[in-house]
């Protein structure tokens, strides 16, 4: 790259294109937590199936976006807003994140930016700053002007969240703390400089939400949620009702339309038989994270969100029984995937062996597929001299969807000749070992942000970072991470390192995949224009779309 040209990557000018994904359902259990895809195994969130829009989900050819109504929708948890709301990606507040709030920019299908509250973001040469000017006339939905200080608030509060009263884990809390200094230009105008270069950074800036901060207090009660977005907050009554408005005055309506619907009505539920209930009975439109019995029952009113990265299997390579690579793919290919989307996903849902979406450089047409051998993998055990003095340790969580999964991979384990001890844990115990690299064996959880730069997913998601709970720090590992880390993510030297990690996931591996982390949305048959999703923020739908017919 020529010293101080902007790419296009870098300055984030690309087409909008949706990125459609559709008819599919809850899986292995169907816990709606994690919804919007938090990024390390700190979720609950469940495999979930994947498909194409569904025709109860989308307009017709002939049909035209129609203004007004209200959508009804539905979650199970209560909101949660004094832990870092919006700067904390919580499954307590999915619809705060889809409707009110926006980012400076977006990924839409792909990780080239698209401009959302920016009109300009430019990194210098070396990728060691960014600087993004604001749209000029931009207001917040109370009226105030948004301004590069309420940009750089929100890198600020993650950064020493203790000034501002908050207390939550981050997810971004690395990509903050590399920011080592602010400088505002003028009122619309900021140059956020880093501690080295840094080629994924966009990343970060697609999942910072830009609110008043002047209001942040407000927002902390639950009281306003002065964002720009087209829906505006307008009340909240704790375990009863959450209410959005159209706003009139959206800034992205020349550009993308809409939005179309008048409001948009949530309603909160005891658990999700008793929201299930009420979608039969045909009081609600949007249901996120349904049951898959119910999911299965209405499957051509099923959208799904696309794969943010896997339910996955992890591996103690340092454990004697489990230390020659030979055995760790004997495991990989043991592994039915096929039985698990068919039996414990009630059969939707697409079959995968690899953590990345196509939406990502990284991912590889060839791994998606079952990948299952038995015969291979008794032969490389035999190869490898396999023998056992006693049942490698598999730890689980004691959530249905789980325990479920773990008796079909133990048998799946046993076909070949690897015998496991199951060792149930409540979730939170199950996550501080996870967290405590304390697994001795085998495990089995999910993770996201597989869907952001591939870098990112290495340095940000528990199970790939160095140190992780494998253990696992290959030279080759730690070399390709390290000459990615001057890489355009972009570049076709950067995808010859992820090449390289494919590579080594299937031939040296440390993480089994078992199936895609995705999220279904169940809709009513009025819904139209649903299905689109941003690959960042994490499977944001685009309501500003939606209509009712």
């Amino acid at each position: 790259m020529e010293p101080g040209r902007n790419t296009p990557w870098q300055s984030g000018t690309s087409s909008r294109r949706t990125f459609l994904r559709g008819a599919s359902v809850a899986g292995i259990g169907a816990a709606a937590a994690g919804l919007i895809g938090c990024g390390d195994d700190d979720d609950n969130n469940k495999p979930n199936g994947g498909g194409q829009t569904t025709p109860g989900a989308s307009a017709s050819p002939t049909e035209a976006p129609k203004s007004g109504g209200t959508l009804r929708g539905a979650q199970t948890a209560d909101l949660n807003m004094a832990t870092g709301y919006p700067f904390v990606t919580l499954a307590e507040n999915p619809y705060l994140h889809w409707l009110p709030i926006e980012t400076p920019i977006r990924y839409n299908d792909s990780l080239d930016p698209e401009l959302v509250l920016a009109e300009k973001f430019e990194f210098n040469a070396d990728r060691s700053a960014v600087t993004i000017a604001l749209k000029p006339g931009l207001t917040f939905h109370n009226g105030a002007p948004v301004t590069a200080d309420d940009m750089a608030f929100g890198v600020k509060l993650v950064q020493d969240p203790k000034a501002f009263g908050v207390t939550g884990t981050f997810q971004t809390t690395a990509f903050a703390k590399a920011i080592t200094d602010i400088k505002i230009l003028s009122k619309t105008e900021a140059q956020f400089t880093f501690d080295k270069p840094r080629p994924n950074m966009a990343d970060y800036f697609t999942q910072l939400y830009i609110i008043h901060a002047a209001s942040y207090d407000q927002i902390k009660a639950g009281k306003a949620v002065p964002g720009t977005g087209p829906f505006i907050f307008k009340n909240w009554t704790p375990g009863q009702i959450l209410t959005f408005e159209k706003n009139p005055n959206w800034h992205g309506t020349a550009k993308w339309g809409g939005p179309y619907l008048d409001g948009v009505t949530v309603k909160f539920f005891g658990d999700q038989d008793a929201m299930g209930l009420a979608y039969e009975a045909g009081e609600l439109d949007h249901v996120p994270g349904p049951l898959a019995s119910l999911a299965k029952k209405y499957k051509d009113l099923v959208s799904v969100t696309p794969k943010t990265g896997l339910t996955y299997m992890g591996v103690n390579v340092t454990n004697p029984d489990l230390k020659d690579p030979r055995v760790r793919k004997a495991v990989f290919l043991a592994m039915d995937r096929e039985r698990i989307v068919n039996e414990l996903q009630e059969g939707f849902g697409k079959v995968t062996a690899q953590p990345w979406p196509s939406s990502s450089p990284a991912f590889d047409p060839a791994l998606e597929g079952a990948h299952y051998d038995p015969t291979a993998a008794k032969k490389l055990l035999a190869e490898a001299g396999f023998k056992q003095s006693a049942p490698i340790p598999f730890d689980h969580r004691t959530t249905q969807s789980y325990v479920n999964l773990a008796s079909l991979i133990q048998q799946n384990l046993k076909d070949v000749g690897i015998e496991v001890k199951l060792v149930p844990s409540e979730p939170t115990a199950f996550l501080k070992i996870l967290r405590d690299r304390g697994f001795k064996g085998f495990w089995a959880t999910t993770h996201s942000f597989a869907n952001m730069t591939p870098l990112t997913n290495f340095q940000q998601t528990i199970p790939y970072q160095i140190p992780n709970a494998s253990y696992y720090e290959s030279a080759d590992y730690q070399d390709l991470r390290a000459k990615l880390e001057t890489l355009d993510p972009l570049s076709a030297a950067a995808k010859e390192q992820y090449k390289r990690f494919n590579d080594l996931w299937q031939n040296d591996p440390f993480l089994i995949p078992l199936a895609p982390n995705e999220t279904p949305q169940l809709l009513s048959k009025k819904v139209r224009g649903y299905g689109q999703y941003l690959t960042s923020p994490a499977n944001a739908p685009v309501f500003s779309s939606v209509w009712l017919a």
